[in-house]
């Protein structure tokens, strides 16, 4: 018996010594959020956190104890051999969630997910993403891991230790019982009702004190097994259907269509440039830095801004779904992911397409990343342009190509179009890890200068593609939409469930659009989801396929936008802005508020409940 509770103990040590090192490494990687910290906050990163890494020291040693009842069987002494395989294997595997862990939440600023641990699958992707990071130190960590694991196999394994599990007498087995029992409760937290989860780590107003506090490991298997709900019944249940469809209906009541025609003619050709996380911080006419996008300020000084426009989403494959399908990102999930559901979604192209119009897309990177190619091709593009078809010499972006590249791709290619024409064009550049073949407009290696600078490389060859374009016969009669796919939280380093994270750029210029409109400004509140509506009314195609997009230019329509981010929404109207965290069952935005304040609540609960009741119909 002895011999088996000292196991229990080293093993318990050996484990949580290793999660204790994980969250020193995490606090000191992240120095400059962490000196904002009280000690209170730092000590409680540790022992806040303590329940989740026994729970994940608890599903470590289930395999042991499964591989112990296969020797019981087989009658071999197997246990030490197994453990320097096992060890060594199952820390690298810590490791390198861990380094996957610091990377995601220094750009995305969440926890490692199955949304990122899906990159793993393209690792032409994960390596891009990577870039942004000290790679090397990256490496060191998992190197070290695997060291500790070592040793850890050679303790564990010698004779003392491995006598306790090592015979094979069957006396051992009501000890065997006793430790899956102990596992058992570990891995779920206690005899209470609810299992564990993260939210018992949760003790600070501060998140990222709550976000260190979290197990990485543990919060990435979580998140694998945890998705398989999202398949077959709704997570985000507030109030009956009936309640709940009743006032997302009221949301789409517009008595009268009293929109403002902005077009020349009635088919100009369109031109969509989907600009990688640009967010309203990057654009000085939306508040934000100045210096960083002045091309595109001109672009606005010549056009028509949407001020108060927000991303559905925080992803491109959102992004690309709101701005084509004119449908809301859903929290954890991406219905592109599904094809059998992404399928079933409307799409501008396919009404456009039966307008006569001729339809083209260029992507200058891999078309197959987040199942981007099959909903393309179901988009009915006539013409997809990828990084394949372009020269090897040209791929030299981590990404594929960089933008600057793509857009004089794109003049060559439009000026083979007949009119009227839809093209759609995604940049890549600003993408982590922020890499730009020209010299960097700003000084700095840290991910927030570095991301100044694509910013400001994108702007530039947006401006020189629009220089391009004006010298083009099809420009007199061409509008652009230029729209991001998502905020960032970057330059400001802000929390990702913050409204102006979200808070977007969307801009409507070129020949075809009225003159009496340049410089002028549209205040209505909307989202991506709400190009679709906007457009194709002002097309006079009909839009009704597109429930959830609203016209923008239709003054009686109502004010508001939804958001999503990692399991939780927020919500923009004229009168209220908020921001809902599901895990917790609470405001994380504004700060230090109560449900009761906020009457804006119980709508944004509706809609996403419908939407996701939508999602799971599809």
């Amino acid at each position: 018996m002895k011999r088996w509770l000292s196991l229990a103990i080293i093993w318990l040590a050996v484990l949580l010594l290793l999660f204790i090192l994980e969250k020193g490494i995490f606090l000191l990687y992240f120095f400059q959020k962490t000196s904002k910290l009280s000690f209170s906050d730092i000590i409680g990163v540790f022992t806040y956190g303590l329940w989740l890494d026994i729970s994940l020291t608890s599903y470590l040693i289930t395999i042991p104890l499964v591989f112990f009842l296969i020797q019981l069987l087989i009658e071999k002494r197997m246990m030490p051999l197994f453990f320097k395989i096992y060890l060594p294997i199952i820390f690298f595997i810590i490791g390198l969630l861990f380094v996957g862990d610091l990377g995601i939440y220094e750009n995305w600023g969440t926890k490692l997910n199955v949304r990122a641990i899906q990159n793993i699958l393209t690792p032409k992707e994960m390596m891009a993403s990577a870039g942004a990071s000290p790679v090397w130190l990256y490496i060191l960590i998992i190197i070290a891991h695997i060291i500790y694991g070592w040793y850890a196999a050679k303790y564990l394994s010698n004779k003392k230790f491995a006598s306790a599990i090592g015979g094979i007498r069957w006396l051992n087995v009501p000890y065997f019982i006793l430790m899956s029992g102990f596992a058992f409760l570990g891995i779920r937290g206690g005899w209470q009702v609810a299992p564990l989860n993260e939210s018992s780590a949760y003790f600070s107003q501060n998140a990222f004190a709550n976000h260190a506090a979290i197990n990485s490991t543990w919060y990435a298997i979580q998140s694998i097994i945890n998705i398989r709900k999202y398949d077959n019944h709704n997570p985000y249940k507030f109030m009956s259907d009936e309640k709940a469809k009743s006032l997302v209906a009221d949301l789409y009541q517009s008595k009268i269509d009293s929109s403002l025609r902005i077009f020349k003619t009635d088919k100009p050709n369109i031109i969509v440039i989907q600009i990688e996380s640009y967010g309203a911080d990057v654009v000085k006419e939306l508040g934000g830095m100045e210096g960083l996008t002045p091309k595109l300020s001109k672009i606005i000084s010549e056009g028509l801004l949407f001020e108060n426009i927000y991303a559905s989403g925080f992803r491109t494959d959102q992004g690309l779904v709101a701005m084509l399908s004119g449908f809301p990102a859903q929290p954890n999930v991406s219905i592109i992911w599904n094809t059998e559901k992404q399928e079933k979604l409307p799409t501008i192209t396919q009404k456009i397409k039966q307008a006569g119009y001729i339809t083209q897309l260029i992507y200058a990177g891999d078309i197959l990343f987040s199942n981007m190619k099959a909903f393309v091709v179901h988009n009915g593009f006539e013409q997809i342009i990828t990084e394949n078809d372009f020269a090897i010499s040209d791929r030299t972006s981590k990404w594929g190509v960089y933008d600057g590249v793509m857009f004089q791709r794109a003049i060559k290619e439009i000026n083979e179009l007949k009119s009227p024409f839809f093209s759609y064009l995604i940049t890549l550049t600003s993408h982590e890890p922020y890499e730009i073949p020209t010299n960097p407009k700003f000084p700095g290696n840290d991910a927030a200068e570095k991301f100044k600078s694509a910013c400001y490389y994108t702007d530039e060859t947006i401006g020189e593609f629009f220089n391009e374009a004006k010298k083009q016969p099809w420009y007199a009669n061409t509008v652009f939409i230029l729209c991001s796919d998502h905020g960032h939280r970057y330059p400001y380093n802000r929390e990702t469930y913050m409204p102006s994270v979200h808070h977007i750029p969307m801009i409507m210029a070129g020949g075809g659009l009225n003159d009496s409109l340049k410089g002028k400004r549209i205040s209505s509140i909307g989202s991506q989801t709400d190009i679709a509506s906007t457009l194709l009314h002002q097309l006079e195609i009909n839009a009704e396929d597109f429930v959830w997009s609203k016209n923008l230019l239709n003054t009686s329509e109502k004010n508001f936008t939804y958001y999503s981010f990692d399991d939780g929404f927020g919500w923009v109207s004229r009168n209220d802005t908020i921001a809902y965290s599901n895990t917790f069952k609470n405001l994380s935005w504004p700060y230090n508020s109560t449900d009761s304040l906020h009457s804006s609540l119980d709508t944004a609960k509706a809609y996403l409940q419908t939407l996701f009741e939508a999602y799971l119909k599809y």
